[in-house]
């Protein structure tokens, strides 16, 4: 890769890059999807080459090419390939749309007319099944084209739209909205030399194999399940979202029977396999294959990479392998551990990260934070003061902006929010940055991602992360699971905390719902000298989530507030 991004062989749309790897491969390569446990179905990439130029000619002949936005709302499986690579074949801009999973089909229907709206699509590229069970779709007054008949087309009939590397290939919004979600652009371009960025920094061969369960509508699945490995010529091997979580050992022997070198997935996924899986069923298991077992999407806690580190020795996992990284939709990856590097963990002083600074420390009153590597040779990182605008100290938290080939050009047709983000000068440096919203703080080489600007509590003049207390409630009882902290709208300085419980370890524990409750609210309220803090338990899966499993915090502050998450108990909120 040139010092500017890009490469002198480098295909200049993906469909082209998919053509260049169907000719190379046939179809000894491509996606092979588990719609159950025991049994799955395969394209190859020459296959997916001929479906995506009948998909293509068909959508071309319907009148829609270059200009045109569509959402793709299909289901989980092989759907999604053709349909999102015959979209690209006629110079479609497309848009995942998300409609498994769960959610009502009112919900479901609302969340594909945002983004219909945000992106103002003249076509909707769906299956039969979706259209019969979200049969609202139909009165979006979007014209609607069944993925069934687009697969009848002529792929000979296929006119190359001529799409260059500026052309936008597909927009992404935010996870579940159903406001008004910004669209994400992804240039054609800008995925090209991501995957090449992927493939050169993670040595990705030709017997690479990658296997993931995140959802197909989502940046995380979309890209490491399909485009990349089309773009590279890699295998994908995959299993829905919904499978996974009803048994996730499924995700470890997708990679022990396909001896897969790479995998990605946020840090509640590496927790819940940890908790889950038994001795006996890690016997069965061979994870040598493994190259890279990417840890990103959410925040990382250093005691689920210990746990599952120490848990899966026997199956081959070691340190190595596991690779912490952050990244977002606009940016793609920022920083990483790469192959060579070791995973870090280090302790920091309570106090001084309040005050903005990391101060290593090991005392008491210390937190453990693990680093999510470092940028790559085409990325540059500066940390921010949110306030002065002027880059800060190694060691003290700043606002994260980054500068790569790699980086989103802006938002579709929101041109202040696009200001506002993208193209950002600091005094001395001439590149184009893109600012986050994410704090973090830079320590021998290190990146530490302390938490979200927005979502950061200040309390009498001291700044606490969300994550932090979150992690600490964990710790007060093996009955309380995942939580969301945030602000309370309501009180001056209060937060709030909405945790999952584990019914059967209260039990265990012989304490009751309004114990648990009161001695979490009182732990917490001292460990982090917080003036009023309210508290409320759901049952497992209840709290919100993206696709991915990372627990949205503002859905889950409106939804208690306006009554739509029911909750098991509630001690200090205003609802109570």
């Amino acid at each position: 890769m040139r010092l500017d991004g890009t490469m002198s062989d480098e295909a200049p749309d993906l469909f082209e890059a998919l053509q260049r790897t169907a000719a190379k491969w046939g179809n000894d390569r491509g996606i092979r999807w588990f719609d159950s446990p025991d049994h799955s179905d395969y394209i190859g990439f020459a296959d997916l080459e001929r479906e995506a130029r009948t998909i293509g000619a068909s959508i071309q002949a319907a009148g829609f090419g270059i200009g045109t936005t569509a959402v793709i709302a299909v289901g989980s499986g092989l759907d999604w390939p053709g349909a999102v690579f015959g979209a690209m074949a006629a110079g479609v801009t497309f848009m995942p749309a998300p409609v498994s999973g769960y959610g009502s089909a009112e919900y479901l229907t609302e969340g594909v007319a945002a983004i219909a709206r945000s992106g103002d699509a003249g076509l909707l590229i769906v299956d039969r099944g979706t259209l019969e069970r979200l049969d609202g779709l139909s009165a979006l007054g979007v014209p609607v084209l069944l993925i069934e008949d687009l697969r009848a087309g002529d792929p000979d009939a296929w006119v190359d739209p001529g799409l260059t590397p500026d052309d936008i290939a597909y927009l992404l919004f935010t996870s579940g909205s159903t406001g008004d979600p910004k669209g994400v652009i992804a240039t054609h371009g800008m995925i090209v030399r991501t995957s090449t960025a992927n493939k050169e920094a993670f040595n990705f061969t030709d017997d690479s194999v990658m296997v993931g369960w995140a959802p197909m509508h989502h940046i995380m699945g979309l890209l490491s399940q399909v485009i990349v490995p089309a773009v590279n010529g890699t295998h994908s091997v995959t299993m829905p979202t919904e499978q996974f979580q009803k048994r996730p050992l499924g995700w470890l022997q997708l990679i022990s029977t396909y001896r897969g070198t790479y995998s990605a997935a946020g840090n509640f996924a590496f927790d819940l396999v940890t908790r889950l899986v038994t001795d006996e069923q890690i016997a069965d298991l061979d994870l040598r294959s493994l190259k890279g077992l990417f840890c990103g999407s959410e925040p990382i806690r250093p005691e689920t990479m210990r746990a599952f580190i120490d848990k899966f020795a026997p199956a081959g996992i070691t340190d190595k392998v596991v690779s912490t990284s952050y990244g977002m939709t606009e940016t793609g990856m920022i920083t990483g551990k790469f192959p060579e590097d070791d995973l870090v963990i280090r302790r920091f002083d309570r106090e001084a990260l309040e005050s903005g600074r990391l101060v290593p420390s090991d005392g008491e009153g210390s937190v453990e934070w693990v680093s999510c590597g470092r940028p790559d040779a085409y990325t540059t990182v500066q940390l921010v003061d949110p306030d002065t605008l002027l880059p800060v100290e190694d060691g003290v938290v700043g606002e994260v902006w980054a500068n790569s080939p790699v980086i989103s050009p802006g938002y579709f047709r929101r041109p202040d929010a696009t200001a506002e983000t993208f193209g950002l000068k600091l005094p001395g440096d001439d590149l184009p940055y893109m600012r986050t919203g994410d704090l973090a703080a830079r320590l021998d080489g290190q990146l530490f991602v302390t938490g979200r600007l927005k979502e950061m509590l200040i309390i009498r003049g001291r700044n606490i992360y969300p994550m932090d207390i979150e992690a600490a409630a964990r710790e007060v009882s093996p009955a309380v699971g995942i939580g969301a902290v945030f602000e309370l709208t309501d009180h001056d300085m209060g937060v709030g905390i909405v945790a999952e419980l584990d019914a059967e370890a209260l039990a265990a524990s012989g304490e009751t719902v309004d114990e648990l409750a009161e001695r979490l609210r009182k732990e917490l309220a001292a460990k982090f000298s917080l003036p009023y803090l309210a508290v409320a338990f759901v049952e497992p899966g209840r709290l919100p989530r993206t696709g991915t499993g990372k627990v949205r915090r503002t859905p889950t502050r409106r939804q208690l507030g306006d009554g739509t998450l029911a909750t098991v108990h509630t001690l200090g909120f205003a609802m109570a």
